[in-house]
């Protein structure tokens, strides 16, 4: 593009511009890309208002160009096939494309008709275009240097280019948008390009519509990273394209875990690093193991994708995984096979000298494709017969000629070809094939690999693994596994372990076996479906669908001519897929296509013989196939009964992989039963038998909780475990009881429908004919089904024309043993089918209605009640669900009933629908006492109900009439009629009565709320029998209720009504609770279920005297805001642990409480008086009221009397007067007061300051606690005070957490004695549970005393522990960020032992940590020297910087460790020092890797040894870790996981040791030439380590960020090069080094840190004076100017810094005038003229020289001072002969000075001179010699002579002609000594 500088130009210009771009426009809308950038992806054609795609029949490289030129977008780079970006929808518009290569448009090339076409949607052409941008030299294609496609070349780009056109390039490039770059990647340079800068707004969608403008002059090249681009490499592999996989995320490098990995994701991966195609994944860091981050885990990656950071992942950062887990790929280096059909197929590429070329047909054989098939694990090349192909491409073309002995195609003779080049296609065999079976598609599995074919070793191989093999071979799915004996030759002891998803075995886990070895006479073989006779198509299951059969590879479909349902068996049989349920004809699973087979006898008389016929062939038929047959089989697998008592009874096996086994009794039910009962084509379950009631088994168990819905047709539909995971012995096989000989179909449950006999082996109706109650009686006694209820019903039909006639006396015990008589209907017979309604096998009896009373049980043909000692309300629950009575309200004894007892014992879990479906186990003694029978009261029974609500104690109140429900009008609904539903629900009292129908509308009939019916829970049940009283109201007076809730709660032996031990109903029965986890929001929750006020005590340990009988709950845990016991969580009812002795009590305040307030002393008041609370109103209320409810709420001082809590509501209150002396509230007088609405008096509110305080500290966050109770403050004993105490404390005052325990000396006053246990999660010291010491007694000159973190002057965020995080200061009460500009690790060493965390391990920035908010400080010395001034700026205040919160600085410290009573420093037992003691370490979860870290964090190389249990002795004092859970490549033990300093259940004896190989040296670090350097200097790191064996690697780190750099050395250093550093380089550097062995990676301690300083020094800039009068430049200190005359300043400066300005200021009038600066190599200047000067102008003058160096501006120091002095015009002779007799003297003085300076050889200047018309004056002389200089000038390369080059003279002619360039060109020619006067 050209730029035009004219604006009229530049105006028709950009319209022309735009007016091309709607051009380009309207004929490109008719064509699109969608894919993963505007330039690559499936091609779309617009047409008839609709896009569609294109075939990609024919479509070549030729296509893709026309595409591609079309969209502008460059060359096309491929033409994929196969729908390579995804399948289209709707419309496919092109098909068979044939372009020359020429055409403007794809739709002027040939094709079909649009629309015509023979494809699908997975034949979506796409192409890839070069685009007009490029990253080259990247480690993906979303990052690299950045060229530009520009006058038919490619172009670079230089690096002043702005975020602006980074967006662009991205964006075009199909990347996302640019990273910030923390570090600077080197993608090398491109010198030999011409180089352009770019000018782009940001809106551009593509770069070339941006301005690109030539650049003359030298650049540093642009790069970037974009956001899709993060980085990958390949580390630690053979070649550039194999090793562990790292991706470049957040400024770090980190690995992939290995969950998931396999060869799609390294597809992607290969394709993104230019590498091929993937040949295998590696796992569990088979290329070692990684450090730092592992960036992603669990990837699902399509293999389409281009970028492997585009896959599905768990997101950045998040993963479960370690360093053992890092996932590696090998991808084939040289070669790649392109839009094949797999990825052994497809067009023919090789890498040769650096770029990917194509192999041409010349020359090709053979022994190549050979090569390339061996080289890419696939197997061999097939039928060069066969004609493939995959396209062609337009890259460079190779021949390639192969010798016999390579092993790849690198190694073959490659040579360019020039002319025409046919690309090659091929096809490989593949890696897999079965041998030795009937069929291509069974047999024994052998696998290509290392260059020959072996078979598999079977000791791990399964169906999954067996499921990629036939998928692979296109061979269907397995049917089983078979055993065919060995092969020959190689067997691969690798485990190949299949998820069974995988479409190549290829791209399944390869792991060693542990013995590396395998019994070769064990095989890995597969039977798959493509080798069966038979097979069911068009259905959703492998065991239904049309019929087909096979033969000569060719599928029939079947005849329903002869179709039966035996014939349907032969098939089900022989895939393995239970009996057959229905043998389908007339398409039933739609028509098939080809020939149609007839069902003959002779070929589906049996499995064998349909076999036989598959081979022979079959008889052929003139059946159409609207005929086609199918079937319906049970499903798999095949089930079988054994040991029963008939055909329908027995232990349940079931067959898998040929082999029968057992299923497992764990979760099996009635509804299991079910299933299996249908699939053996028996009738209604009896019973789901277990603990092998059949016998034991032997063999296989094969299934294990098994959980059926009970409608499925097969066991294999259900729920369960993989087949064979169990944890069962045959002593738990699973058995059924089904019904043999009868069953009832269509019903509404078991015990209703159509009768049915299995006679003469299949299922008959019974017909309606004579049926009657005696019929009805035999079959409701024989399904255990109790009494006949009705003997006809509308069951349906089930369309059998014959059946039965049956005749009973009612006395059989089983339909069986009644008369038959074969009977048929005709289709005109109107005899029915019969049917039964039986009771059911339970009912309630001796209650008020069926709901309630005593359960009794249908068994062996009689009623018996049932035994009560296990009876439970699951088992109630069940019971009221099968009589449809609603739930279980509760249960009840209503004393024995007559006849027989039941003495099973009945267990339910409460979810079946019928009682017999529940599991049924003999009494240990088989006896019951009879007296205590089994009975319950439903839901059904009851009076009341609540209803549309989320619970069942709240709700619209609906009362019961005569079986009729009735809402209740709201008209005389009060609380207390409320609470007579409460009481007769259980749920407690009532917490609101609800009118104006609040919980709906309901519907029926309305009564009134009457005194009489709601009076008492007795009087509501008497309405309940004689009726209730009609209302008019409507049902948007429907009343609600919200109770307390279950269970009901009572406070005994209290001082009030608000004290006592807690008891709850339950179950009819008042219990108590247990004190186990009791604690201060349990007790909120009783107060609050009471209508008590706030909670003052938790009471544990039976304080209000034992209760009696049941103790209900157990490990009560409330949050506090539940209304009911019964909403926390706690253990089953009745569960418990618990004596008496540990009922719970509570104490709540009884008369007072605060509501709405932030916490539990403030809010607003209210006072229980006259039975129900109401608000003290603020007429009056002063510092005397708010005392005492502060002191009577043990909530100290009053603070505020008046708050803004919010109104009540409530008119009427009280007006409180009090002396402030009193003890409670209600001593003081209370007078009535009421207001109106418009009365504006509020309710009267009080802050009080808490009940604990922090005093004689620095701080209010520091000091000696003291503690507020019964009415005084006192300090509280230390015997036990604990860190959890000081949490509690620190945190109820918001002052953080504790950062240590203080000793501060006694205070003076009470010392209360009580032991406080909190558990550091209570929220104030209230909730925390008070104990007396023993001996009541405390020391009281050792006070508990805290220091808290609130009063730290510093403090770390955002982590996960408290030593690491973003550093945040505190001045006042306000936090502030630390800027990282000067952070290093020494400033960073200061938190960490402020925070008493150690040493500082790192320190970085960048907001590593997170962006904070708020102000943003300097990391400055005078505050980060040491604790001392940092405490002391805390105070006085920091200095303000003017980062963003993007600088963040961050701290990661590590507390010491050292190793106690072993040999040496390098073994002992572990300690950790944290907050000024050492303290041991638990050894739980301690492992190798744990003591790798310690090992590694002393210098001791690796661990030999993790001992445990005090090894080395127990240690004393604190244990500070527990359950430390290190990855191995921690810097630190601190760094490891575990639960916090402090946090464990260990004693002394189980201190964790440590035993290391022995103490290793730490490398040294040297920075050259200095610790500080300019910006833009090179620099050189050193890492020197002497040591016995060389040849490892070093590594160089930053402490901030992830800087990493690796260098291998057999020498004693590595040397790491910075050419031209900038600030992003700066910062604390240290040396790692590895040395790796045979088994194992030996790490050297960290090296000393060295801090690098990147500055810019500016020197002083001269100042001088140019006047054109005296055609002079000098520099005086002080000058005189005549008024009017003109005159120039100039600024000059050395300096390598370019691009800077100068500014001169007049210090008298700080006038200051900027110019930019000019000049070449380390002369710059600016020259500042004064026309016409002016009394204005006189003053002193100073330069200033100024630049932008990444975005920081510096500036100089300024010059010397010039004064000038502006003078009056004088007309004075005498002055004018004086001021041109010195003219001339100076001229005589200048000429002889010139002389002497040629004769001499003095070096020239040039001098310009600027006169007042502005025109340039040059003196040009010749330069001959060059004037010695001294020895400093020669050391300096700044001084040294200069001679013009061949470039510059050629410069210096171009600037003979043109005059205005002159200034800038002429620098270059400048020679000078220490401080030129004069410059050009």
């Amino acid at each position: 593009m050209i730029l035009i500088l004219d604006e009229k130009q530049q105006f028709i210009f950009h319209l022309s511009l735009g007016l091309l771009s709607l051009l380009q426009f309207t004929e490109c809308e008719n064509i699109r890309l969608v894919g993963p950038s505007r330039c690559s992806g499936r091609v779309e054609v617009f047409y008839q208002g609709s896009w569609g795609t294109v075939c990609d029949d024919e479509w070549s490289i030729a296509n893709a160009e026309v595409v591609c030129q079309e969209l502008n977008c460059g060359a096309a780079m491929e033409a994929k096939n196969g729908a390579f970006f995804g399948q289209g929808k709707d419309e496919i518009w092109l098909d068979d494309v044939q372009c020359v290569g020429h055409e403007s448009s794809i739709l002027q090339c040939q094709h079909r008709p649009i629309g015509q076409n023979n494809c699908g949607h997975s034949e979506d052409a796409g192409v890839v275009c070069s685009g007009h941008v490029r990253l080259v030299n990247g480690t993906t294609r979303c990052n690299g240097r950045v060229e530009i496609f520009h006058e038919a070349q490619w172009k670079r780009v230089c690096s002043d280019w702005g975020k602006q056109a980074a967006q662009v390039v991205c964006q075009e490039a199909g990347c996302g948008d640019p990273s910030t770059q923390t570090e600077t990647l080197y993608f090398g340079d491109a010198r030999a390009l011409p180089a352009i800068k770019t000018i782009c707004s940001g809106n551009e969608t593509s770069v070339s519509q941006c301005s690109l403008l030539k650049v003359n002059e030298s650049c540093d090249d642009a790069t970037v990273v974009c956001g899709n681009g993060q980085p990958i490499r390949l580390v630690n592999g053979t070649n550039r394209c194999s090793g562990r996989v790292e991706i470049y995320y957040s400024s770090q490098w980190g690995t992939v875990c290995d969950d998931r990995w396999g060869m799609q994701e390294a597809t992607v991966a290969c394709r993104e690093m230019n590498c091929g195609n993937a040949l295998s994944v590696k796992y569990k860091a088979y290329f070692g193991r990684g450090q730092d981050q592992i960036w992603l885990d669990e990837m699902e990656c399509t293999g389409h994708e281009m970028l492997l950071a585009d896959c599905p992942h768990k997101g950045f950062g998040v993963h479960d995984c370690n360093h053992n887990e890092d996932a590696g790929l090998v991808c084939s280096e040289t070669v790649r096979l392109i839009n094949g059909t797999d990825s052994c197929s497809g067009r023919v590429e090789v890498f040769h000298d650096g770029r990917w070329g194509k192999l041409c047909s010349n020359n090709w054989g053979l022994k190549e494709a050979t090569v390339l098939c061996k080289e890419l694990n696939c197997g061999e090349p097939k039928n060069s017969k066969d004609i493939f192909y995959f396209g062609d491409s337009s890259l460079q073309g190779f021949t390639s000629r192969c010798s016999d002995n390579v092993n790849s195609i690198s190694q073959c003779q490659l040579q360019e070809h020039r002319g025409s080049c046919e690309g090659v296609s091929l096809v490989c065999s593949g890696n897999v094939r079965l041998t030795g079976g009937s069929t291509r598609c069974d047999g024994r599995v052998e696998y290509f690999d290392k260059g020959q074919w072996g078979t598999v070793c079977a000791e791990s191989w399964d169906m999954n693994d067996a499921q990629v093999v036939c998928r692979q071979l296109d061979c269907g799915s397995p049917h089983k596994l078979i055993q065919l004996g060995p092969g020959t030759g190689q067997t691969w002891t690798d485990q190949i372990e299949c998820n069974g998803k995988e479409a190549t075995l290829n791209q399944c886990t390869h792991t060693s076996l542990q013995d590396r070895t395998c019994n070769n006479t064990v095989v890995a073989g597969v039977f798959c479906t493509g080798t069966f006779a038979v097979r069911l198509v068009n259905s959703t299951d492998a065991c239904s669908g049309r019929v087909e059969v096979r033969h000569d590879d060719q599928w029939h479909t079947v005849c329903d001519a002869d179709w039966t349902l035996s014939k349907a068996g032969v098939v089900c049989e022989l895939l393995d897929c239970g009996r057959a349920m229905k043998a389908h004809g007339g398409a039933f699973f739609g028509q098939g296509t080809g020939s149609v087979a007839g069902a003959s006898n002779l070929c589906f008389e049996n499995v064998t013989s349909l076999q036989q016929c598959s081979v022979k062939g079959f008889r052929s038929t003139t059946c159409g196939h609207e005929h086609d047959a199918s079937v319906h089989c049970a499903g798999k697998p095949p089930i079988r009964l054994v040991n029963g008592t008939d055909r329908c009874s027995g232990r349940v096996e079931i067959l898998h992989e040929g082999q029968w086994g057992t299923v497992c009794d764990d979760e099996w039910d009635f509804r299991d039963a079910e299933v299996v009962c249908r699939a053996m084509d028996c009738g209604t379950p009896q019973r789901a038998k277990s603990k092998a009631f059949f016998g034991k088994g032997h063999g296989k168990i094969w299934l294990d909780d098994v959980n059926c819905l009970g409608n499925e047709t097969s066991l294999g539909q259900c729920r369960y475990q993989s087949f064979g995971e169990n944890n069962c012995g045959h002593g738990e096989d699973a058995g059924v009881i089904c019904s043999a000989t009868i069953r009832l179909s269509n019903g509404t449950d078991m015990c209703s429908g159509r009768v049915e006999v299995h006679h003469a082996e299949h299922w008959s109706p019974a017909f309606n004919v004579n049926w009657g109650m005696n019929e009805a009686t035999v079959v409701c006694r024989e399904i255990n089904c109790g009494d006949p209820v009705k003997i006809s019903e509308s069951f349906g039909q089930g369309g059998d024309l014959k059946g039965y006639e049956i005749y009973c006396n009612g006395i059989e015990s089983s339909l069986m043993q009644c008369s038959f008589r074969d009977y048929s209907r005709s289709v005109m017979d109107r005899i029915e089918e019969a049917s039964v309604v039986c009771s059911g096998n339970v009912r309630l009896t001796g209650g008020s209605s069926h709901c309630d009373g005593r359960v009794e049980y249908f068994d062996k043909n009689q009623w018996g009640t049932v035994c009560a000692e296990s009876w439970d309300m699951n088992d109630a629950t069940v019971v009221c669900r099968q009589l449809d009575c609603g739930s279980p309200h509760k249960l009840i004894q209503l004393g024995p009933g007559t006849g027989q007892t039941w003495t099973d014992q009945i267990e339910c879990n409460g979810k079946e629908p019928t009682l017999n479906q529940c599991t049924h186990t003999s009494l240990q003694d088989r006896t019951c006492n009879n007296t205590a029978v089994a009975g319950v009261f439903c839901t059904g029974s009851l009076t009341v109900r609540l209803v549309n609500s989320t619970d069942e104690c709240s709700g619209r109140v609906e009362v019961r009439h005569d079986d009729q429900w009735h809402a209740v009008c709201d008209t005389e609904w009060t609380l207390s009629k409320a609470g007579v539903v409460c009481e007769s629900l259980e749920c407690g009292r009532a917490m609101k009565a609800r009118g104006a129908a609040f919980f709906g509308r309901g519907s029926g009939s309305v009564v009134e709320a009457s005194n009489s019916c709601f009076n008492t829970a007795t009087s509501l049940q008497q309405c309940s029998v004689k009726g209730f009283r009609r209302a008019t109201c409507g049902h948007e007076y429907d009343v609600g209720v919200l109770c307390a809730g279950k269970p009901p709660v009572r406070l005994v032996n209290g001082t009030d009504r608000c004290s006592g031990r807690v008891e709850i109903l339950h179950e009819g029965q008042w219990g108590t609770v247990c004190d186990d986890e009791w604690d201060f929001r349990d007790a909120e929750v009783v107060c609050r279920a009471m209508d008590c006020g706030t909670p003052q005590r938790a009471k544990p340990g039976a304080f209000f005297g034992k209760g009696q009988g049941k103790i209900w709950l157990d490990d009560v845990n409330c949050l506090g805001n539940e209304t009911s016991l019964g909403q926390c969580r706690h253990r089953s009812f009745g569960e418990n642990n618990c004596g008496h002795g540990e009922d719970a009590g509570v104490i709540c305040s009884a008369t007072i409480r605060l509501i709405n307030g932030t916490d539990m002393c403030s809010g607003r008041v209210e006072v229980h008086h006259g039975e129900h609370w109401s608000p003290a109103l603020n007429v009056n209320w002063g510092r005397n009221e708010a005392t005492v409810v502060c002191r009577e709420m043990n909530c100290g001082d009053p603070v505020e009397m008046s708050g803004s809590f919010g109104q009540g509501g409530d008119l009427r209150g009280y007006e409180i007067h009090c002396n402030g002396r009193e003890t409670s509230l209600t001593q003081c007088s209370f007078r009535d007061y009421s207001r109106s609405a418009t009365n504006r008096v509020e309710e009267a509110s009080v802050v009080c300051s808490g009940n604990v305080r922090l005093n004689g500290g620095a701080t209010r966050c520091d000091g000696r606690v003291e503690y507020f109770d019964q009415n005084q403050w006192g300090t509280v004993c230390a015997e036990s005070w604990d860190m959890n105490d000081a949490t509690v404390v620190c945190k109820q005052l918001d002052c953080g957490r504790p950062h240590k325990l203080l000793q501060l000396g006694p205070g003076t006053g009470q010392t209360w004695n009580d032991q406080i246990e909190c558990n550091g999660r209570e929220s104030t010291l209230t909730q925390c549970p008070q104990r007396p010491y023993p001996d009541r007694t405390c020391n009281n000159t050792v006070l508990a005393g805290v220091f808290c973190t609130g009063s730290l002057a510093i403090r770390v965020a955002n982590s996960n522990d408290e030593c690491s995080g973003r550093v945040e200061v505190r001045h006042g009460e306000q936090w502030h960020t630390v800027c990282d500009t000067d952070w290093t690790l020494s400033k960073a060493q200061a938190v960490c032992e402020t925070l008493e965390c150690g040493r500082a391990m790192n320190a970085p920035g960048a907001a590593f940590h997170g962006p904070g908010s708020g102000p943003v400080v300097e990391a400055s010395s005078s505050c980060f020297d040491n604790v001392t001034s940092l405490q002391q700026c805390s105070v006085k205040g920091f200095t303000r910087a003017t980062c963003g919160h993007e600088r963040d600085a961050g701290v990661l410290c590590a507390a010491q460790v050292q190793l106690v009573g072993g040999s040496g420093e390098c073994s002992g037992r572990v300690e950790v020092f944290y907050k000024g003691q050492w303290g041991t370490v638990c050894d739980d979860d301690w492992e190798m890797s744990d003591a790798d870290v310690v090992c590694r964090q002393l210098g001791c190389g690796h661990a030999v040894s993790a001992p445990a249990s005090a090894h080395f002795g127990r240690g004393s004092g604190p244990i500070w870790l527990d359950n430390v859970e290190c990855s191995g490549q921690e810097s630190a033990l601190s760094h490891c996981s575990h639960p916090g300093f402090g946090q464990n259940n260990c004693g002394h004896g189980e201190d964790a040791s440590v035993i290391c190989l022995g103490a290793l040296q730490k490398p040294e670090i040297t920075i050259n030439p200095g610790v500080e350097v300019n910006w833009g200097d090179k620099v050189e790191i050193t890492c020197t380590l002497v040591t016995e064996h060389m040849g490892g690697t070093f590594l160089l780190k930053k402490t901030q960020g992830s800087f990493q750099m690796e260098k291998f050395s057999d020498q004693a250093s590595a040397t790491f090069v910075f050419p031209k550093v900038d600030f992003s380089q700066k910062g604390s550097y240290y040396c790692e080094y590895q040395k790796k062995m045979a088994n194992q990676i030996i790490y050297h301690p960290q090296g000393i840190p060295a801090d690098l300083s990147v500055v810019v020094k500016l020197e002083k800039p001269s100042i001088s004076l140019v006047s054109p009068h005296a055609m002079v430049v000098y520099s005086p200190d002080k000058v005189s100017v005549t008024r009017g005359s003109t005159f120039s300043v100039t600024c000059s400066i050395h300096s390598i810094y370019s691009r800077g300005f100068f500014s001169l200021t007049n210090l008298n009038t700080n006038n200051t005038k900027t110019m930019s600066a000019f000049g070449y190599s380390v002369l710059y200047l600016a020259t500042f003229e004064l026309p016409s000067v002016d009394f204005k102008d006189q003053g002193s003058y100073t330069c200033h020289y100024s630049v932008n160096i990444s975005a920081v501006s510096f500036s100089s120091a300024p010059s010397r001072k010039l004064y000038i002095s502006v003078t009056s015009t004088s007309s004075s002779s005498v002055v004018a002969a004086v001021v041109g007799g010195l003219v001339v003297l100076l001229l005589l003085v200048v000429i002889i000075f010139l002389v002497w300076r040629r004769k001499w050889g003095v070096s020239e200047v040039i001098v310009q001179f600027s006169n007042r018309f502005g025109a340039a004056i040059k003196q040009e002389m010749e330069d001959k010699t060059t004037v010695a200089l001294d020895e400093r000038e020669r050391n300096n390369q700044l001084y040294e002579p200069c001679t013009p080059s061949p470039e510059q003279s050629k410069t210096d002619a171009d600037t003979d002609s043109n005059a205005e360039r002159a200034p800038e060109d002429l620098a270059g020619k400048v020679c000078y000594e220490l401080e030129p006067l004069v410059v050009s």
